[in-house]
């Protein structure tokens, strides 16, 4: 496999050691800026266009001139996203503006690169056995939730729709985080009654915070509880079968780590506590050597560093679409719909309790 990369993607990667280098250098720091300017504010404030000073940027948002002024020097001379004219003012360029505001460069900056940086400045010592993750280091939880939504959100049009012809009148997001899944289905879906379940009461304030804001606490219920025991949660939810849908994002599969048996007495609780509901759940479809080699280089980047590097040091698994199929089968519950032309190798199932 890597031979035919090599032969195939040459010009992507560059002939010479020091082309090969210096792209790594370039997208090393270029991927910290990112995600620094995003999180700081600094691409928001200069997101109107109008060019600004180093000292007017530090002002307005209270952050180092002699930091600040490199970082914005190295962007604007390593790509064109950022220009610099001769009076030292900084604008993001037109071309710019559709690059750095992109989700799948939010999704990358915030999560890949902010949540994520951790585990691979750790990488040496967790491939050592001298840390542990979960034990001595950790993902940044507030950057996951926030990538993760960016990264899902080519399918909720889809969901919508399916939620409206299943006529679901309640939907309960499980692993609401900070609750913009949920908001945004309620906002696209006028008479859908949402539920907000997280382990975590830091999410759910601030998954009560965003609902407010969103005007939505008419129509949006948070609550804590466990996802993978449905009693936590049970009778905090009035259901009525058919009339009520789950939907996770990129979520059950976190709990293959216990293997494949965890995953399907999850599923058995839900209907033992929820018959006749529905599930809707979105996961990444596993590739395989042989289907990573036939996506082009830039487009299988993000995939391979989800797979392959997240997922091998952070203690999770994932499945491919004939292993869930059986998870499916082995948990009693009927699989109603397969669908997955969506980016990013998302599949979505539809199954009933």
């Amino acid at each position: 496999m890597t031979g035919s990369i090599l032969k195939k993607d040459l010009p992507f990667i560059g002939k010479e050691i020091t082309d090969w280098t210096q792209f790594i250098r370039r997208g090393y720091a270029l991927s910290f800026l990112l995600y620094s300017f995003h999180d700081t504010g600094v691409f928001k404030y200069l997101k109107d266009g109008k060019k600004r000073s180093i000292k007017e940027i530090a002002k307005k948002l209270k952050l180092d001139e002699k930091i600040l002024s490199g970082g914005m020097n190295f962007f604007a001379n390593a790509d064109n996203s950022i220009v610099k004219d001769k009076s030292g003012k900084f604008k993001i360029s037109k071309i710019g503006k559709k690059r750095i505001f992109a989700n799948q460069t939010l999704a990358m900056s915030l999560g890949a690169v902010g949540a994520y940086n951790i585990i691979l400045t750790q990488y040496a010592a967790a491939m050592q056995k001298k840390k542990i993750y979960g034990k001595d280091f950790v993902r940044d939880g507030r950057l996951v939730a926030t990538s993760s939504v960016l990264t899902g959100q080519a399918n909720y049009p889809w969901v919508i729709e399916k939620l409206k012809k299943l006529k679901v009148k309640t939907v309960i997001d499980l692993g609401c985080g900070s609750g913009d899944i949920i908001i945004h289905f309620c906002k696209r879906h006028k008479e859908l009654r949402g539920v907000g379940l997280d382990i975590n009461r830091g999410a759910i304030l601030e998954a009560k915070r965003n609902v407010k804001k969103a005007k939505l606490n008419n129509r949006i219920d948070l609550i804590q509880g466990d996802m993978i025991n449905p009693r936590t949660y049970s009778k905090k939810i009035k259901h009525k079968g058919k009339q009520v849908a789950f939907n996770a994002i990129m979520a059950l599969h976190e709990f293959l780590r216990d293997g494949e048996v965890a995953v399907i007495n999850i599923l058995k609780k839900m209907k033992k506590e929820f018959p006749g509901s529905y599930f809707i759940l979105g996961e990444f479809n596993k590739a395989s050597d042989s289907e990573f080699a036939k996506i082009p280089l830039s487009k299988r980047m993000h995939m391979l560093f989800y797979q392959e590097i997240i997922h091998n040091l952070t203690n999770q698994a994932l499945a491919n679409k004939t292993t869930w199929k059986k998870i499916f089968k082995k948990a009693n519950v009927k699989l109603l719909e397969v669908k997955e032309n969506f980016p990013f190798r998302l599949v979505e199932y539809v199954i009933q309790f």
